[in-house]
């Protein structure tokens, strides 16, 4: 079953720019798929609310956390398909995300991948020297083990620190459990009573077993014993005491 938790802000969608006038209208839903553990396929809907044709490509990568920073590999474990297509105006199509049996969701934890959806940029002649924005979205996909645990183990299996990250601080969370957390709304409530926002939507995502790093853009010496972390993890809210920053180089 499909958590709506996990659907909310998963979608990332950049704009890149290419040599021709005019605006893309590429929309793809949902924002985000999970599989059960005996679910073969799941399915992206991609619409074109643009007024020309356009062109799109699908791919799909694994998706781990390595050195606290997002990693994207080649896989063979889940397809796209069609992995290109073209849609004219006012018109959608259904990009099926397809296991293959080649190692999704074969081991004991959770599997993380994403879907990169890319609009393709237009043919151009010579003398168009425009700009045209293109889109790319970034939407994730999670394989569930068996057994996969409630949301409160998943917020019990969250270790929560402050570290130092080149010349600032950085919010740093280690999982040790077996399903992803999903992070948003987090704010820090600074002894004196001041909040400070680190975002009011996505932070990111926490991956079984790796550990992430996310700046945090106050001084050392405001942070001291008794900040209080407040966010949801996966749509629940959580709060979570940090240590002080005392032991952190200024």
């Amino acid at each position: 079953m499909l958590r709506r938790h996990a659907l909310r802000g998963l979608s990332a969608a950049l704009l890149i720019a290419c040599g021709s006038a005019g605006a893309s209208g590429l929309q793809v839903a949902p924002v985000g798929l999970e599989f059960a553990p005996a679910s073969s396929a799941q399915g992206l809907w991609l619409t074109n609310t643009g007024g020309d044709t356009l062109h799109a490509q699908a791919r799909v990568f694994h998706w781990t956390q390595v050195d606290g920073k997002d990693v994207l590999t080649p896989t063979h474990s889940l397809v796209a398909s069609p992995p290109m297509l073209s849609l004219a105006s006012g018109t959608q199509q259904l990009v099926r995300v397809i296991r293959t049996g080649a190692g999704a969701g074969t081991g004991t934890g959770e599997d993380a991948y994403r879907v990169v959806v890319d609009e393709l940029p237009p043919a151009t002649q010579a003398r168009d020297t425009g700009v045209r924005y293109v889109l790319r979205y970034s939407v994730p996909v999670f394989v569930e083990p068996a057994n996969a645990p409630d949301d409160a183990a998943v917020a019990a299996a969250l270790q929560w620190s402050l570290v130092r990250d080149g010349n600032g601080l950085a919010l740093q969370v280690r999982n040790t459990g077996t399903r992803h957390a999903q992070l948003s709304e987090a704010t820090l409530q600074l002894p004196g009573g001041k909040a400070l926002t680190l975002t009011p939507g996505l932070l990111g995502y926490a991956l079984p077993s790796s550990t992430m790093r996310w700046p945090v853009k106050v001084p050392a010496a405001q942070l001291d014993n008794g900040t209080l972390l407040k966010v949801m993890v996966n749509g629940k809210p959580v709060e979570q005491k940090l240590a002080g920053s005392s032991g952190l180089p200024r």
